[in-house]
């Protein structure tokens, strides 16, 4: 390989850490005894309904039986499941570091190295943190809006993802974006679009339809990817949205268009 030809694999520092982490903790959940296990997703997953019973514990407890046939203990009893403390605000971001299994890890990972490396190589490590998260908080956010009385966990970091792959809309169909020698999306000297000139642009309005087409078409049919389990594709559009909408906020005052 020439010197000035890219390596296949030349990920910023910051992706490759966060999959290390999400990795380290994978290996965790294959490793550790089952018992502890079962308590660290418990304590990181993200469960709407705790997040409900956090904001309105008697509204919760209504919603779930009639409160007035619930004897106090059995009152005690529900609320000592459902209480997080404040903890469970930070759910709303934990969850996004825990995976179903090592094929979840695995596809998120692959999507994570695409689209979130032209990503961070934009954006100082602290400002893509900083995106990643809010973009993970997003999802979980919008996940809730629909499932608030929800008691299944949510764990995966396909929400943060999504916003990624929002932000790229942002840059990559605007002068300056190339390929790279490797195949991979170089927009370091690329513009940000607003999100008027996106409407204006046909390539990404048609990477839109597509991701939106998808992703409807995985709540519909989770078994097309795979997966046996529900999909939670608000989270994803939630973080997409929200990546699309205030990436732009994210990036220096040079890079905006």
């Amino acid at each position: 390989m020439s010197a000035d030809r890219e390596p296949i694999l030349n990920l910023p520092g910051v992706v490759t850490a966060l999959l290390g982490v999400m990795f380290a903790i994978q290996l965790f959940a294959g490793v550790a005894p089952k018992g502890l296990v079962y308590a660290v997703y418990d304590a990181l997953s993200f469960v709407p309904l705790r997040l409900s019973f956090a904001l309105a514990p008697q509204t919760v407890l209504s919603s779930l039986a009639d409160a007035d046939a619930l004897g106090g203990a059995a009152q005690e009893q529900i609320a000592a499941t459902l209480n997080g403390g404040g903890a469970v605000y930070l759910t709303l971001l934990t969850y996004a570091f825990l995976h179903g299994g090592w094929t979840h890890l695995a596809i998120n990972g692959l999507t994570l190295a695409a689209f979130g490396a032209p990503v961070a190589r934009r954006l100082a490590p602290a400002r893509f943190l900083a995106f990643f998260a809010a973009c993970a908080v997003a999802g979980a956010l919008a996940h809730f809006a629909f499932h608030p009385l929800d008691a299944a966990p949510v764990v995966g970091a396909s929400a943060a993802i999504s916003g990624t792959m929002a932000a790229i809309v942002r840059f990559a169909f605007t002068p300056g974006a190339r390929l790279g020698d490797n195949g991979a999306i170089d927009g370091r000297e690329a513009t940000t679009a607003s999100l008027s000139q996106i409407g204006e642009n046909r390539q990404a309005m048609l990477f839109l339809v597509v991701w939106f087409g998808a992703n409807f078409l995985l709540g519909a049919l989770p078994a097309a990817s795979g997966s046996s389990e529900p999909v939670a594709w608000e989270a994803h559009i939630g973080g997409f949205m929200f990546g699309l909408l205030t990436f732009g906020a994210f990036e220096p005052w040079a890079r905006r268009g």
